[in-house]
């Protein structure tokens, strides 16, 4: 539906939907910066570090899907501006709004299910801008939403092709495995969604970083996901140590992180995909900022210590925020070549929507992705092989 009126106000105007698309990626990173609040040096480098994990995280690269109206990056963003209307008092009487943000969001994409929980968990540790009423007016949204969809478009749960192991398994063999007991399947989907953001491993369900040591051939951007993320894991857990006796606002974001974390994580239960990850890996950037300002205003006891460690992790995640603009080229690439294929020329002869679609797709050519210096390959995960010729 949304995507339809897009197409009706906006046209096949591909600039007004790249614009979109970087304005909500800019919101995104804005409202967590405004929760942030950082003052003070230590504070604005654990605020930079936590939008580096935000960028660079694998999971976050569904924002840059260039499809009318992302439904992912505007389904995160009502849930980010219900987690800031939670966290403002001067906002406790607009409590109604959640109601309505709830059942937009659901129609948008069922990601916005985490306003529930994030509303509850609002009100039992006191949030500034949360009473029970939040709480109603989220579940009472969920409901409208379920009555809804229960009475106009039931359907059956089922697990598409999904990552198990080192491979991928089709919906009949993970009903032959897993046929009488599914909770089983389920745990390892929400495990394996958890550890994507804590460890950068599994991908899609698939453990690759193992298989590749096992055949003893592991690139160097695999190590630099891997051990970043679990180097910044295990900070996130020091630094969370004392999380009680810390400001009562940074006890809201780490508990609204864990909330992304474990519920995000647990849409994942039916299958896993990179993208699915994303309000758990936002989530973890949220506990990120907790622990590493918690860590910097700590007495000077291991000070030198900490202080290599998290300027070594902003330069991983540095460049792993690069690999996010490689990522963008590698994309744009593929596109091209998706437009050119034969089936895409033959689809534009039956639909002059896709003709008109095609033909806007390649009126610019972008830079060929299978020509960057050799470097980049060893650096960023790509997507393509170099072609040496």
């Amino acid at each position: 539906m949304f995507t339809r009126l897009g197409y009706q106000v906006a046209g096949l105007n591909l600039g007004v939907y790249q614009a979109i698309v970087i304005a909500e990626f800019a919101l995104i990173l804005l409202a967590l910066a405004f929760m942030f609040r950082p003052i003070g040096g230590p504070r604005v480098t654990a605020a930079i570090l936590a939008l580096s994990v935000v960028v660079g995280l694998h999971t976050s690269r569904i924002l840059f899907l260039f499809v009318p109206l992302n439904a992912y990056a505007t389904s995160m963003l009502i849930v980010l501006a219900v987690a800031l209307l939670l966290m403002t008092a001067r906002l406790r009487g607009y409590e109604w709004v959640l109601l309505p943000l709830t059942l937009a969001g659901l129609l948008w994409l069922e990601l916005a299910v985490l306003i529930v929980p994030l509303a509850i968990v609002a009100w039992v540790i006191k949030a500034p801008g949360a009473t029970w009423r939040s709480a109603a007016a989220a579940v009472g949204g969920l409901t409208i939403y379920l009555v809804a969809r229960l009475g106009f478009a039931p359907s059956l749960m089922g697990s598409p092709e999904t990552g198990f192991g080192f491979s991928s398994i089709s919906p009949a063999e993970s009903a032959a495995r897993f046929g009488d007991a599914p909770w089983l399947f389920w745990l390892y989907n929400v495990g394996s969604t958890v550890l994507t953001v804590f460890a950068s491993e599994p991908r899609a369900g698939r453990f690759q970083f193992v298989q590749a040591l096992t055949l003893d051939n592991v690139p160097a951007w695999m190590w630099l996901h891997v051990v970043s993320s679990v180097v910044t894991t295990v900070v996130v857990a020091a630094g969370l140590a004392g999380i009680r006796r810390r400001p009562h606002r940074d006890q809201i974001i780490a508990a609204f992180g864990g909330v992304l974390i474990a519920a995000g994580s647990a849409l994942a239960f039916l299958y896993t995909r990179d993208r699915i990850g994303l309000p758990a890996g936002i989530g973890y950037a949220m506990v990120t900022y907790v622990a590493v300002s918690a860590l910097l205003e700590r007495p000077r006891a291991g000070r030198p210590f900490v202080l290599a460690t998290i300027a070594a992790l902003g330069l991983c995640w540095s460049i792993r925020s690069a690999e996010m603009y490689v990522a963008l080229r590698d994309t744009a690439w593929d596109y091209r070549l998706e437009w050119d294929r034969g089936d895409a020329v033959n689809a534009g002869r039956q639909n002059p929507v896709i003709a008109r679609m095609r033909q806007s797709a390649l009126s610019r050519t972008p830079a060929d992705a299978e020509r960057d210096p050799r470097w980049t390959y060893r650096l960023f995960e790509r997507r393509f092989s170099r072609t040496e010729n």
